[in-house]
């Protein structure tokens, strides 16, 4: 018999089983996430006619003789290239690019797939469609005290739950952040005015206003504002002259003075100031200061006689106090610059100074409240929600004891519903009225002090706000904020307050998967959390995994064992929500391989045929 027969036969055999590999490969153009095969043929057998020989001194080598034995499959190969993807809109249609594996169980075993039509079970499980194997990831795990949700992929994985009616508790608001800016131009304005004495020279006289310490003691947060009023006669950056003027939110002035005599006294009795004074008889707006610069009184004062006596229980005996007497409201306004030179100082109305003699020659000082209030909404640990204010007024060039500021702001807090709000330093300490924020020359916050009902700074630093909730049910909500974000350039104020970490109870509504596996769930209360998060699987020979049918894999002795973790991390592909991955069945080729294996099928065949017809000659030979 001729070997040819044989080899012919292996052709054949080689070439069914390539249109074998080449129809799985067509009927599976449409299946999601299928991987083509290919066949590769190596040679058979062969037999040595003759050996070679080695080239000797006098006649060179001869190759060997053989005579092939036909073909066989050497092997039959996954081809694990990325597919195209089809936009499903199905959110939980899953589609990786890059490597990797989903990872589903039958409660028993893993299997493996590229298949990503993913549903949801009666029970909330996210499952694969076609078999209702469980698709595997890590769930969140909810910290018990913070009620945060987070993933911990060190964990073993498991089945992913999305349960309708999940909750997300209740968290008490802790820290809130400030972001935008705070007008450094509010308040009055500065300016420069000239005028003439009767020799015909010009005096330039500037005025501007400073909030000292006395002027915090008139409830530096009410409507109407207490300036110290500064003027400078001669221009020569010195202030000469010493006032005070109150504006109301509305820039108008409320009241008014200069400060006619200044003089420190040595108390003698415990409650009462006496003193005496050059100042004519009349009634005096004063203003009594301790040694470290302490509004102790503020009120009037009589004179008569060239004495006046000041009574007020904070007053100790033995102590200095500075007494300082104004002209009262009902005195002539004016200051005389000079002979025929007289500057109209406004005590009620429009901020108008003018010249005495020539009310035309007037500058009208520019007022923009210093107050700027920003809300925030916060909550207790029951959910419970409360409105707190957050009032800034601007004090701008400022001493305040034995400290001072340029860029400084005060605030304070308030509910809307009326919880008293105490001010907590760093230490736990209270007692503060208010909190004080200084800004640097380039509009960035640099320190948060404290003043306490005297409006001394504290040591430490005060950002903290405490209320009681008990009416709510709740006990002490303590908020610590940000001011980092805060800025302080001439421009519009827009402070606000983007972020706080509390928030009220909420229930599942929807979800969604992003490109990392995460489910993020989103709750009546507006927020979002992670519920869980898909785990990824790699192998460092993909193409040695088993077939199992439904589109799933599992681990072979040459796949190498699954790599586990999420998606976007150590090699592994990203996922691509509501896309499905198609076959990666190019048809083109898959014909082109039909047509190779159909003519190799037929030349095969040939080569029986002729074998046959040669043995048939043989046998004719004898007739």
């Amino acid at each position: 018999m001729m070997r040819s027969l044989y080899s012919g036969i292996t052709g054949l055999k080689n070439f069914q089983v390539a249109m074998d590999v080449v129809g799985n490969n067509i009927s599976n153009v449409n299946t999601v996430g299928f991987k083509a095969s290919r066949v590769n043929f190596e040679t058979m057998l062969a037999q040595t006619i003759k050996a070679g020989r080695s080239s000797q001194e006098n006649v060179g080598g001869t190759n060997p003789m053989q005579i092939g034995l036909g073909s066989q499959v050497s092997s039959i190969d996954k081809i694990m290239t990325q597919g195209s993807f089809q936009n499903t809109g199905v959110k939980t249609d899953l589609a990786i690019q890059g490597d990797g594996f989903f990872i589903v169980s039958d409660g028993s075993s893993y299997y493996y797939t590229r298949a990503g039509a993913f549903t949801l079970d009666s029970n909330g499980n996210l499952i694969q469609t076609s078999t209702g194997y469980k698709v595997q990831g890590w769930t969140a795990v909810q910290d018990p005290e913070t009620g945060e949700r987070y993933i911990d992929t060190n964990k073993p994985i498991g089945d992913l739950v999305i349960s309708a009616g999940m909750t997300m508790p209740a968290k008490k608001t802790s820290n809130v952040r400030f972001e935008g800016n705070l007008n450094s131009k509010l308040g009055p304005g500065s300016f420069v005015i000239t005028l003439t004495d009767e020799n015909g020279i010009n005096h330039d006289v500037r005025v501007w206003f400073e909030k000292t310490q006395s002027d915090l003691g008139t409830d530096p947060f009410s409507s109407s504002q207490r300036y110290t009023m500064k003027i400078d006669i001669d221009n020569d950056g010195t202030a000469d002259v010493d006032g005070y003027m109150v504006f109301n939110e509305f820039g108008r002035v409320e009241e008014a003075g200069v400060y006619a005599e200044s003089q420190v006294i040595t108390a003698t009795t415990d409650g009462s100031i006496s003193g005496s004074t050059a100042l004519p008889d009349g009634t005096y707006q004063t203003i009594v200061l301790d040694s470290s610069g302490n509004v102790v009184y503020n009120g009037t004062t009589t004179v008569s006689g060239g004495s006046f006596t000041i009574n007020d229980s904070d007053i100790t005996a033995g102590n200095n106090y500075t007494v300082i007497l104004l002209t009262p409201n009902n005195a002539s306004n004016s200051l005389t610059i000079a002979p025929g030179a007289e500057l109209v100082i406004p005590t009620s109305g429009e901020p108008r100074f003018y010249e005495s003699d020539n009310p035309t020659n007037f500058v009208q000082t520019d007022y923009t409240s210093p107050r700027y209030t920003t809300a925030v909404q916060v909550y207790d640990s029951l959910g419970n929600a409360y409105t707190v204010y957050y009032e800034f007024v601007r004090l701008g060039n400022t001493t305040i004891g034995s400290e001072s500021f340029k860029n400084a702001w005060i605030w304070r807090a308030y509910t809307d519903s009326g919880e008293p709000i105490s001010l907590i330093d760093e230490d736990g300490g209270s007692g503060y009225v208010a909190g004080l924020i200084d800004f640097d020359e380039s509009g960035r916050p640099i320190q948060y002090r404290g003043l306490d009902s005297s409006y001394n700074l504290s040591s430490g630093e005060v950002r903290t706000i405490q209320f009681d909730a008990g009416q709510s049910g709740d006990g002490v909500v303590t908020i610590t904020a940000d001011f980092s974000g805060a800025t302080q350039f001439s421009g519009d104020s827009t402070l606000n307050i983007p972020w706080q970490d509390g928030n009220p109870m909420g229930v599942l509504e929807s979800f969604a998967i992003n490109e990392q596996g995460e489910i993020i769930g989103t709750f009546s209360n507006g927020l979002t959390d992670v519920l869980g998060q898909i785990a990824l699987a790699v192998f460092n020979n993909p193409s040695g995994l088993s077939e199992v049918g439904n589109s799933l894999y599992v681990v072979s002795a040459n796949s190498g064992v699954p790599k586990i973790g999420a998606p976007g991390s150590g090699g592994r592909g990203i996922l691509i929500p509501g896309a499905l991955e198609m076959s990666n069945v190019d048809l083109a080729e898959e014909f082109t391989k039909m047509i190779v294996a159909q003519r190799g099928f037929q030349a095969n065949a040939r080569v029986i045929t002729t074998a046959d017809q040669i043995l048939n000659e043989l046998v004719n030979i004898k007739r």
